[in-house]
Parts: structure tokens; sequence; C-alpha cells
């Protein structure tokens, strides 16, 4: 078995709200959805739950949490899946959807595990009531990586992003179709 994986921390690294504070000093209230990007060194993956339940919030805390990617044109897909508490579920993204300002690109060399830190937060009141570090495989690391890389090298056409987001979910009724045709899927760590 190997030894548990250790990550370096970051200097630059922001204090993430810690539970129980709201998500955003500027919102109370959030649409239901979820919201994907890479930040400080770590992909975050926050979560906007109505009223999420004792047993949603435990079970973000400590069931297993799978990862794929499907890519579609311009856009591409971070699919998730935490056991007991939601199936398969996606974000779309693309690079060029974050202020230039503000804009990284995950820097973990081949053969690393990224960091990977799911919040969960009461869409109803905007507070924080589950976070979790977890590490990506090897594998789906690189993966992200190159598809942000790419993405970034191409020219950003937000309607062809659009369509692309559109035409995927028309092609796959739900997430389980959709993590079905992924490229990469795997479980985390941690």
């Amino acid at each position: 078995m190997n030894p548990p994986h250790a990550f370096a921390r970051p200097d630059r690294t922001r204090a993430l709200p810690p539970v129980g504070a709201p998500y955003s000093p500027q919102h109370t209230r959030y649409d239901e959805g979820a919201l994907y990007r890479y930040r400080d060194g770590a992909h975050q993956l926050s979560l906007f739950w109505p009223a999420p339940s004792a047993a949603e919030i435990a079970g973000l805390a400590t069931a297993a949490v799978e990862f794929a990617l499907y890519s579609a044109d311009a856009a591409a897909f971070l699919l998730y899946r935490v056991a007991g508490v939601c199936e398969w579920s996606d974000v779309a993204f693309n690079i060029h959807l974050v202020p230039e300002a503000e804009r990284e690109l995950p820097e973990e060399p081949t053969g690393e595990r990224a960091r990977f830190i799911l919040t969960l937060v009461n869409a109803d009141d905007g507070l924080v009531k589950a976070r979790r570090l977890v590490s990506l495989d090897k594998v789906m690391t690189q993966a992200i990586r190159h598809v942000m890389r790419e993405q970034l090298a191409q020219p950003f056409d937000r309607a062809a992003y659009d369509r692309a987001v559109i035409a995927a979910h028309g092609r796959y009724p739900d997430g389980d179709a959709m993590a079905a045709a992924a490229e990469f899927m795997e479980a985390a760590l941690g």
C-alpha cells in the first residue's frame, strides 16, 4: 500500500471561509448549482444546495467521491458523484470564463496528484455547511490540466461554448449518461 499523499501548502493560498461562515460576505442566497474553478493551487468545486440535510452534510465529509471528465468542443465538463449523497452531476467549464486577472492553470508535474477542495453551501442562507480536501488520481490530474491548457490555447467564442453545453446536455439526458461517455473517470483519494 502506498503511503498517504502529503500536499505542499502553497504560500499563495487565500483563506477559505470556515464551515458555518458565509461563503461570501456579498451574498446570502445562491441559485442551486455548482461552481468549478482552479485557484490557489487547488481545484475547487462549490456545491450550492438548498437546505442540505444532515445526511448530505455528513456524506460530503466522509463518503467516497468520484470524478469524471468529458470534453465537447468549446466546453469541458467536470462530473462528480458522492456515494449516498448525489448521483453523477456535471459542471461545465472553460478557462476563458475565469477573469484574466484570476486565471490560473494547474501546475502539478506529471506523476503528482492534485488537491481538490469540495465545499457545500446552503443556497438558502449562503453559509458553508461542509468542506473536504481530497486528491485527484494522477491520470485525472493530468487530464484536467491538459484540457485547460488546450482551452487557453484556443480563441474563445462564448456562443460556441453555450452551444456546446446545450448540445451535450441534449445528447446526455442525465449525469449517468454523460459519465458513461467521459474520457476519464477516477475515484478521489481522501
